[in-house]
């Protein structure tokens, strides 16, 4: 009879060769170590192996037949005292399917009804079910709103470029909000790609961190075809030097000008902030 030690390093060798196949058969990757118990590692093992093979498997189906085609009346039709009810009626048959509906801004309520049983219902989703894993949409990513992704790229610039966050590449600091490709200088006239990023890095590298005390956006000016906006911002911050044991304060109107970046979001092309450096 195997005693329990024997027992632990057979399903560690059992775990270990499901983790190959899952490896072979899917592409699947495991971290080198592992602090999970091996009964609970195994349990985990198969529930990734179930996932795969329902995932493999499985065909697309619009959401409007993957919850059972309610019915339902265009928006236009509900008056205000049945809205209430039947907005929340569709939103509990995508809950009980698994389907998650967000927005990252305020929309309003008929609105969001509209885009459900227009377009959302007619959305493909994989046809299968996993206990605890859900489709997961968000309003936003079909109907763009251009005011939130520029307080956002503005809000990431603050605390990922100034905050001297490295670049993913391992190359500097993180610009990714910054539209190297296309910024221009307080004249109008384009920098190279290869030198504003050396200018900007340059310039973070010149201070041993930023303190950011104030950031508030007072004015946002979008053009009619959502091309190119304008940004303004009371700014105040400090940036220190000698490791952090002098500082010199900045306080001012920053403005920053973007356009809608092909990545997404929108990418900063010409800054202009106290302390920072002139664009050459």
């Amino acid at each position: 009879m195997k005693n329990q030690s024997d027992k632990d390093i057979d399903r560690k060798i059992d775990n270990e060769l499901k983790k190959k196949a899952l490896e072979k058969k899917y592409g699947a990757m495991f971290g080198g170590t592992t602090d999970l118990p091996l009964e609970i590692e195994k349990q985990w093992l198969d529930h990734i192996e179930a996932f795969e093979e329902k995932y493999e498997n499985a065909e697309r189906i619009k959401i409007f037949k993957l919850i059972g085609e309610p019915k339902f009346k265009p928006e236009h039709e509900l008056t205000d005292e049945v809205f209430s009810h039947e907005i929340d009626r569709l939103y509990q048959v995508l809950i009980e399917n698994d389907i998650a509906l967000d927005t990252l801004a305020e929309v309003d309520d008929r609105e969001i009804y509209r885009f459900i049983t227009e377009e959302l219902f007619y959305e493909e989703v994989d046809d299968m079910k996993i206990p605890g894993l859900r489709s997961c949409f968000i309003y936003e990513d079909f109907h763009p709103n251009a005011r939130l992704d520029i307080e956002l790229s503005i809000d990431n610039f603050m605390n990922f470029t100034l905050g001297k966050y490295d670049n993913i590449s391992g190359n500097g600091y993180d610009l990714a909000y910054v539209d190297t490709e296309n910024f221009i200088n307080a004249d109008g006239k384009q920098v190279p790609e290869k030198q504003i990023v050396k200018q900007i890095n340059d310039y973070l590298k010149s201070y041993d961190s930023f303190e950011i005390l104030k950031q508030e956006i007072v004015d946002i000016q979008i053009n009619e075809d959502e091309t190119d906006a304008t940004v303004k911002m009371n700014l105040n911050y400090n940036a220190w030097i000698e490791n952090g044991k002098i500082h010199q304060n900045y306080c001012g109107i920053a403005t920053f000008k973007l356009v809608p970046s092909i990545y997404g979001g929108w990418g900063i092309y010409q800054i202009d902030m106290p302390g920072w450096f002139d664009v050459k």
